[in-house]
């Protein structure tokens, strides 16, 4: 197995943390510095909870994406989504819900961001798996967890 383009990492670990204002704020910042971001959920229910929050979080503004069933998805620099297509021309991988990004979906993602809950040993394992295999690739990784309600960088390889 061979990560073509990856070059970074990000894990985060979301235990007891409601995540959706960060992966705003995250999409954001990502969107703003010209990145077009693949957001990945678990399932096509978790999809309309981020793309209602992603159309609603701010009174003055919304940032545009469109999700995985709607047509000419693919000209939105934003896409939520519950897999990871070939098609998809995204630069950016946002993980939701611990799941497990296969090696081969990497390949086309220059940076990937990994929300999951180490209190879930499923979330847990498959951040252990794309964490060794990662390094093992000279990918950066780092590792972030919350304490005060702040990311706080805990490990970085």
């Amino acid at each position: 197995m061979y990560v073509k383009k990856l070059e970074k990492a990000y894990f985060y670990n979301s235990s007891q943390r409601d995540i959706i204002a960060d992966i705003f704020r995250l999409t954001e910042k990502l969107y703003k510095s010209r990145n077009t971001i693949l957001i990945c959920c678990k399932d096509y229910q978790n999809v309309k909870i981020i793309g209602d929050f992603l159309w609603a979080y701010r009174d003055d503004g919304f940032i545009p994406h469109s999700l995985e069933k709607e047509d000419q998805v693919s000209i939105y620099p934003i896409l939520i989504t519950s897999k990871i297509d070939k098609d998809y021309k995204h630069n950016t991988l946002l993980a939701l819900n611990g799941v497990l990004v296969e090696e081969k979906d990497c390949q086309k993602f220059s940076n990937v961001y990994y929300f999951f809950d180490n209190q879930e040993n499923k979330e847990k394992e498959n951040a252990k798996i794309m964490w060794k295999n990662f390094v093992s690739k000279n990918v950066v990784c780092k590792y972030w967890v919350n304490k005060a309600n702040k990311w706080v960088l805990q490990n970085s390889r």
